[in-house]
């Protein structure tokens, strides 16, 4: 399909990132940030009062490693962590999901590390199904090699084969190299785990969780748009969602 042909439709909806007092009560708890920022354990979990944070990342030269007001643990949540089981009240994970390769094994590590009836509440985005599921980000102020621009035809990387997405940057004046390292962000680049987000939906819904609360970013998809990407991947149903916020509890 000509890149062309396909629809703008702008910026992701409700993706404030300040909601964790909103989905539940942290006074008094002990939670595990992951994937967070020191100034972002600061504005977003710290303010609500919980009794002890724990810090965990497994990216060493990432902002999340340079907390040092929290314990901060390196460590791969799709291992086994050095936490005893039943540690924390809380998990919270902020950017963190559609980063990870292995969800189940993550899920069972957060399972066991929480109490019963313990929460996680997660924050996460893109999956791979949205209009800006392909993550690129080559170039932060090319409007074309940095996703979160919010101006890229909407779903190029499920829609269009490679040879169209390379002639689509080599119309607009992108070198050789550009137009292949976009293919390269779109479909190999290992920073993103290509998860649909109905699959998300049914990690969720697993009898283990309770979805308790849910609100999702989205954008907002012409008719004939959402019916061309259901009819290429059947048995796909979303791809308006670009994933969003949920509080899951704990059922042991």
């Amino acid at each position: 399909m000509n890149p062309n042909d396909l629809p703008l439709v702008g910026a992701v909806s409700n993706a404030d990132k300040d909601f964790f007092g909103r989905f539940t009560s942290l006074r008094g708890k002990k939670v595990l940030c992951i994937g967070f920022s020191p100034s972002e354990i600061d504005d977003l979990v710290a303010k609500y009062g919980p009794s002890a944070i724990v810090a965990l990342t497994n990216w060493t030269d990432h902002h999340d490693a340079a907390v040092r007001k929290y314990p901060l643990v390196i460590g791969d949540i799709t291992k086994r962590t050095p936490f005893a089981d039943d540690a924390f009240d809380a998990v919270l994970t902020l950017s963190v999901l559609e980063h990870l390769h292995d969800l189940g094994a993550a899920f069972d590590e957060m399972t066991r590390i929480v109490k019963n009836e313990g929460e996680m509440i997660h924050m996460f985005g893109p999956a791979w199904s949205s209009a800006y599921g392909h993550h690129i980000y080559e170039n932060a102020s090319d409007e074309l090699l940095n996703f979160s621009l919010w101006t890229m035809p909407a779903h190029i990387h499920l829609l269009c084969g490679r040879k169209e997405i390379v002639d689509y940057y080599l119309e607009r004046g992108h070198t050789p190299h550009l137009a292949h390292g976009a293919v390269w962000w779109f479909y190999e680049a290992p920073h993103i785990n290509r998860v649909f987000y109905d699959d998300y939906l049914a990690i969720f819904e697993q009898d283990r969780f309770e979805l308790a609360r849910m609100e999702i970013m989205y954008n907002l998809l012409p008719r004939d748009h959402v019916e061309r990407l259901r009819a290429a991947y059947p048995g796909r149903r979303n791809f308006s969602a670009y994933g969003g916020k949920y509080r899951l509890v704990v059922r042991k």
